[in-house]
């Protein structure tokens, strides 16, 4: 996914996470989404696992919209999503309450895959 070439692919972050974006012609539209969440950036399990949830149902929002302009392009498309800092290292003293982490995160996703279904959509759209 990494090797394609830039009019075919999008990168871009936020201060949680990352979002790699590549597109190839196809036969059938079809869109595969992908979660790396490391153990330095969130050790426990348990912080992993909220993280893939959160982006598989933001993934699972989104995915209508991007669907349907890949299928006005005739494109596949793949998705990756990277947790970029731990909880504890993004936020300044005291350690940021899980809920309000998993707010940030869900904004996140779901900025970065509006910002994807809008750099997919047909010009004058």
């Amino acid at each position: 996914m990494l090797a394609v070439p830039r009019s075919h692919g999008l990168r871009t972050a936020r201060q949680w996470l990352s979002m790699t974006a590549a597109w190839f012609p196809g036969d059938a539209p079809a869109i595969r989404f992908g979660a790396t969440v490391g153990k330095r950036n969130a050790r426990r399990a348990v912080d992993r696992n909220l993280v893939k949830r959160v982006l598989r149902e933001a993934a699972r929002r989104a995915a209508p919209t991007l669907e349907a302009a890949c299928a006005q392009r005739g494109l596949r498309l793949d998705i990756s999503f990277r947790l970029k800092v731990s909880r504890d290292r993004a936020t300044e003293g005291p350690r940021a309450s899980l809920a309000a982490w998993r707010r940030a995160l869900r904004e996140e996703a779901d900025a970065l895959l509006d910002r994807l279904g809008r750099h997919l959509a047909p010009p004058g759209a």
